[in-house]
Parts: C-alpha cells; sequence; structure tokens
C-alpha cells in the first residue's frame, strides 16, 4: 500500500449537503478499494487563481489516504467522472503523513521601544 496526499476542488454549484455526499461518496470508494482516509482537512471555499470551468472559487479539502497502486487510476477515474469535483492533485508519499497542527501559538517578540524625538534624535 502506498500514501498519497490528495488535494480536490468541489464546485461551488453544490449545495452543502450534496458537497458533504459527495466527498462522503469518495472517502467510501477509497474504502471499497482496500484503502484508508488517514487525514482529512476542509480549506472552505477559496477564490481560485484563475478560472475553471467558468468558476472563479472551488471547495478546497486536503486529504491524506492509503491506497494500493493498483488502484490509483481507478480513483483518478471516478473523480473525472463525477462533475462535482473541478480539479485534483495525487501525490505519493514515502511514509505515513503526520497531520500537522491546526492551531499553533505564534510567540509575539516585544522589541525594545526607544522614544523619538521631535527633531528626530533618539533617547536612550
Amino acid at each position: 500500500m502506498n500514501y498519497y496526499e490528495m488535494l480536490y476542488i468541489v464546485s461551488p454549484k453544490l449545495q452543502e449537503a450534496e458537497r458533504e455526499e459527495l466527498i462522503k461518496k469518495l472517502n467510501n470508494f477509497v474504502v471499497e478499494k482496500g484503502g484508508e482516509v488517514i487525514n482529512e482537512n476542509r480549506w472552505g471555499m477559496r477564490t481560485l487563481a484563475y478560472p475553471i470551468k467558468k468558476h472563479t472559487s472551488g471547495y478546497y479539502v486536503l486529504e491524506y489516504i492509503k491506497l494500493p497502486p493498483e488502484e490509483l487510476h481507478s480513483l483518478r477515474y471516478f473523480m473525472q467522472i463525477n462533475e462535482g469535483f473541478l480539479r485534483a492533485m495525487i501525490l505519493k508519499k514515502e511514509s505515513v503523513p503526520t497531520p500537522k497542527k491546526v492551531e499553533e501559538k505564534k510567540e509575539v517578540e516585544v522589541v525594545e521601544e526607544k522614544e523619538v524625538k521631535p527633531d528626530g534624535d533618539r533617547s536612550e
């Protein structure tokens, strides 16, 4: 079995229930073919860099899956025949992808403030 990173864009014409059904259908297809969905990260509606099939926005989903290599062609075909998918990119990964933390705490670095005098000199 190989590990894959799959990023796909769902048509904005679909209602939320239809979109959920399409994503569920894709995940069930992966499981039926002997694979497994490791992680799913929904990015939501985003503006496209250029129009695709006359759409200027799309719903982005990033998934990490495990799938037998002989089933990759059928997965690509599944995404082509379903009109709800605008575009998809599937990349092979060498090892199990680890999901990154969605929210990382960012520490703010405090820089020492210096008072600026009206004549432009800085006081120390």
